[in-house]
């Protein structure tokens, strides 16, 4: 077997202080940049810690803002409670004088009303004659039995041949006149025996309007008025059912 010699080289002093102050400088040089990056690191957690003393005071700052808010609001809501129990309580108010007034109204109506049908019942009852005819019977606020259309009559006049349906309005108006038709149908229906006798539609009422006047004429419709201490019968274009 073959012996072989292996070669080293020499180590010098010279060679010992190179390789040391190689390891210096690399010592040195890794020192600086693992300083650096320190410090880099030093100045970004500072800047954290000035933007999140920022947020911090921002934060702060919005809470303070909500929190006063939050107390403008419920005064806001108190106010506007307070509001809306003060309005609650004069709608009552106002609710109850409505109310009044409606039945002061709706009583005087009724008065009006009932002063109405007394003079005009009255004054057939005094005089009991239509259109020169004389009748045996006055009748008032006359309600069918047995009822085959519900209604209600003012006044009836009968003489044996004829018949007079009067309906009484303290102030008329076109719809009265548009009424008497029903009247006359309904009429018709509950008392068949009178069915052939002839028959006169008849309004009687304090004021007509020229509306009222107009339409009552082309109907047919007698009206009837007060004339001082009389009764007016206005019979211009009678028609006879």
């Amino acid at each position: 077997m073959e012996n072989f010699t292996q070669l080293q080289t020499p180590i010098t002093f010279e060679s010992m202080m190179a390789l040391l102050h190689e390891s210096e400088r690399i010592a040195t040089k890794e020192y600086a940049e693992i300083r650096k990056s320190m410090q880099e690191t030093d100045r970004r957690m500072q800047e954290n810690a000035a933007a999140q003393k920022e947020t911090d005071r921002l934060f702060k700052e919005a809470r303070e803002q909500m929190k006063e808010q939050s107390k403008e609001t419920d005064r806001l809501f108190k106010e506007t409670d307070k509001k809306f129990e003060m309005l609650g309580k004069k709608m009552d108010k106002t609710d109850q004088q409505i109310s009044k007034t409606n039945k002061q109204i709706g009583g005087i109506s009724k008065s009006n009303g009932d002063f109405c049908e007394e003079y005009f019942v009255n004054s057939f009852k005094e005089n009991p004659t239509f259109l020169g005819q004389k009748f045996k019977q006055v009748l008032t606020d006359l309600k069918p039995h047995p009822v085959v259309i519900a209604d209600q009559y003012d006044l009836v006049l009968h003489n044996g041949t004829t018949t007079v349906l009067i309906e009484m309005k303290y102030k008329a108006d076109t719809s009265d006149v548009k009424s008497m038709f029903k009247k006359l149908h309904s009429y018709r229906a509950n008392y068949p025996m009178f069915k052939d006798y002839k028959t006169y539609l008849g309004l009687a009422s304090f004021s007509f309007n020229a509306s009222v006047r107009k339409r009552a004429e082309k109907e047919g419709i007698v009206l009837i008025q007060q004339q001082g201490e009389k009764i007016e019968v206005i019979s211009k274009n009678i028609k006879v059912w």
